[in-house]
């Protein structure tokens, strides 16, 4: 009731506009990215972030609106005061380029310009009118760093695996804890995928803890065909038979199993597996996984 008196004595005519300091811009549009907002106003209940959990949302303008209005009244006294930070806000909610935004302003110059090459430009306007993301809380944010993440509205989804559809622009990517991590898109976010950094390509196997005691170690085996199917994923092979009690491989062993398991499998090609095709078959390739948000449950949310 407040504002609406003081806004409807004192309009924009009356008062002088100037420049706002890029600095206020910023700060402005961090604000409506939740920047430094305590965890518990965005989560009203923490401990039912569960672990090993993923929540999308939708970002509330009217409320980003009121946490612009709060943070601009500090030092307002008087009626013009508020016809001055009305301008402001007003300013800094102003349509800009993407690449000006505070998370590309920070973003190394060489990563920008990646970047520059995947964003057409009649996408690259941000105006905050429409925000969408999802909190995640799991061990993968910690012991994985430089995940590669990527977030699809329903039309820009891609349809297949060859297809790498039309990903929003990230607006902020940040970890608020070690194990939670929040992410804002330009869009209102369907489908995101999340992939290991390629840098995870090596020699290895997949550990998995059974007893408490006892590790258990296997490989993804993937078809040898030269043909399409090249790296299709067949089963998980354990290797345990072929280890000693050091974890030292026995690589003659493993890879006559694996030449006979994918020559059952008719997946290997040749008569008998070759040094190449061993080698392939041990690469530990970078994984990744999608997550889709159901309506419903945004809507209850």
């Amino acid at each position: 009731m407040k504002r609406r008196l003081i806004t409807g004595q004192f309009g924009k005519s009356n008062y002088i506009p100037i420049n706002i300091p890029e600095g206020l811009k910023d700060y402005a549009g961090e604000l409506r990215l939740l920047k430094d907002i305590p965890f518990t106003y965005l989560l009203s209940d923490v401990p039912d972030l569960s672990e090993e959990s993923i929540r999308f949302f939708m970002v509330d303008i009217n409320w980003t609106d009121a946490l612009l209005d709060g943070a601009f009244s500090i030092g307002r006294v008087c009626a013009r005061d508020c016809v001055t930070d009305n301008f402001v806000i007003n300013a800094a909610k102003e349509r800009r380029n993407y690449f000006e935004t505070p998370r590309m302003k920070r973003m190394h110059p060489n990563h920008k310009n990646t970047l520059k090459k995947s964003v057409p430009d009649n996408a690259a306007n941000e105006d905050y009118s429409l925000i969408s993301g999802f909190i995640m809380r799991s061990q993968l944010v910690r012991r994985m760093k430089g995940l590669l993440l990527y977030g699809y509205d329903k039309q820009g989804a891609p349809k297949s695996n060859d297809d790498d559809g039309t990903p929003l622009n990230i607006l902020r990517m940040e970890t608020l804890a070690e194990d939670i991590l929040i992410c804002l898109f330009h869009g209102k976010v369907y489908e995101i995928l999340i992939a290991e950094p390629k840098t995870g390509l090596r020699f290895g196997v997949s550990t998995v803890d059974e007893t408490g005691a006892k590790i258990s170690r296997s490989i993804d085996l993937r078809s040898a065909l030269d043909s399409s199917d090249l790296g299709k994923r067949i089963a998980s092979f354990c290797i345990d038979a072929y280890t000693d009690e050091n974890g030292r491989l026995s690589a003659k062993k493993l890879a006559e199993a694996v030449g006979l398991e994918l020559k059952k499998q008719s997946k290997l090609g040749t008569d008998k597996i070759t040094p190449s095709r061993f080698a392939f078959e041990m690469i530990a390739a970078a994984h990744r996984a999608k997550f889709i948000s159901k309506e419903e449950d945004r809507e209850n949310a």
